[in-house]
């Protein structure tokens, strides 16, 4: 699918109008369905025991932190912000992707392949829980800078 955006964007192809249609409104439950499933997992966990795992507490430092802090970095040292007139929103959308919180699809694999989908639960819950806190404070950073 991402060869086939790919190619249709470089080719400037578009979909017909139904097919376009379609997609978009595939598009548009991403969100709401994934929020679905963390509120239906935060709905079946006890969130004491959800602190308690000393592990993903460093997974959440590192995906909401320690990763778009590099990026920030990156940003910065090969001048991209110097490559486009909306470079800086730009930046800013891909900024907001790499601090956002572990996917749902993690614990959909899991459940689906019955590989600890509790323990991913923990991580998913644990990273949307601190990217409230976490993921201003980036966009700060990088505005600031």
């Amino acid at each position: 699918a991402i060869g086939i955006g790919i190619i249709m964007f470089i080719g400037r192809w578009q979909l017909p109008g139904l097919l376009q249609e379609t997609v978009g409104n595939i598009g548009s439950m991403v969100g709401p369905l994934s929020m679905l499933v963390i509120g239906m997992l935060l709905g079946n966990m006890d969130l004491l025991a959800i602190f308690k795992e000393k592990r993903v507490y460093l997974i959440c430092l590192l995906r909401l932190i320690v990763y778009p802090l590099l990026i920030i970095v990156v940003f910065q040292l090969i001048g991209l912000e110097n490559w486009h007139h909306d470079a800086n929103q730009i930046l800013l959308i891909s900024l907001l992707a790499a601090s956002a919180p572990a996917a749902a699809t993690i614990t959909q694999f899991a459940q689906l392949y019955d590989k600890h989908p509790g323990y991913t639960s923990i991580m998913n819950v644990m990273s949307v829980i601190f990217c409230i806190v976490t993921m201003p404070m980036i966009v700060y950073i990088y505005q600031i800078l």
